[in-house]
């Protein structure tokens, strides 16, 4: 192809798409008009903002954003260079008190999730989660890099959240059925 027939084909794409008679032109405004009207949707899905499963009592949701807020807060609050880096990742940094001012963080995220009414095994695999995050903090600078890498924080918030809608699953099944549902409500000390 040479440039006159390509430059025959372009003018030829760009007059044909042209709008030719005023209906259609009404019709391209009023799709604008409707695009604009509509709320603007977030491109990626990441930026989207998830709906809360309505299954969970408003007090539930409440503790539920408050763990996620402040693990997302430890875990990757800041981007830097492709990477999510939070606040534990960068106290981590600092030599041995760093770490243990992350574990001290981390064990206050439990604490807030223990108010739930938590289940022994459940504390468990979180702290589980801490020690390690904790031990893998404490070698010096590949552990840093660990450290970021494992996110405890986030993991336990997941876990959390499993438990909460799981917990509400049972309940509702257990309320068709007909039967009560009984939870030790004695907090774990």
């Amino acid at each position: 192809m040479n440039k006159e027939t390509l430059a025959k084909h372009v003018i030829k794409d760009f007059i044909s798409g042209l709008p030719t008679s005023t209906g259609s032109r009404q019709q391209q405004h009023q799709q604008y008009e409707l695009q604009q009207q509509q709320p603007a949707s977030s491109k990626h899905w990441w930026h989207m903002k998830r709906e809360q499963p309505s299954i969970l009592s408003k007090e539930e949701q409440k503790l539920l954003n408050k763990v996620k807020s402040r693990a997302h807060f430890l875990d990757r609050g800041l981007t830097c260079c492709c990477f999510q880096i939070g606040f534990d990742g960068l106290v981590g940094f600092v030599p041995v008190v760093g770490d243990f001012i992350g574990l001290l963080l981390a064990l206050q995220l439990v604490h807030l999730c223990m108010s739930a009414n938590l289940p022994n095994s459940l504390v468990s695999k979180m702290m589980f989660n801490i020690g390690f995050d904790f031990v893998i903090g404490l070698v010096p600078v590949a552990g840093d890099f660990l450290d970021i890498l494992y996110k405890c924080n986030t993991k336990n918030a997941i876990l959390f959240e499993n438990y909460l809608l799981e917990r509400r699953r049972k309940e509702s099944l257990l309320h068709q059925r007909g039967e009560e549902t009984v939870y030790n409500t004695t907090p774990i000390v």
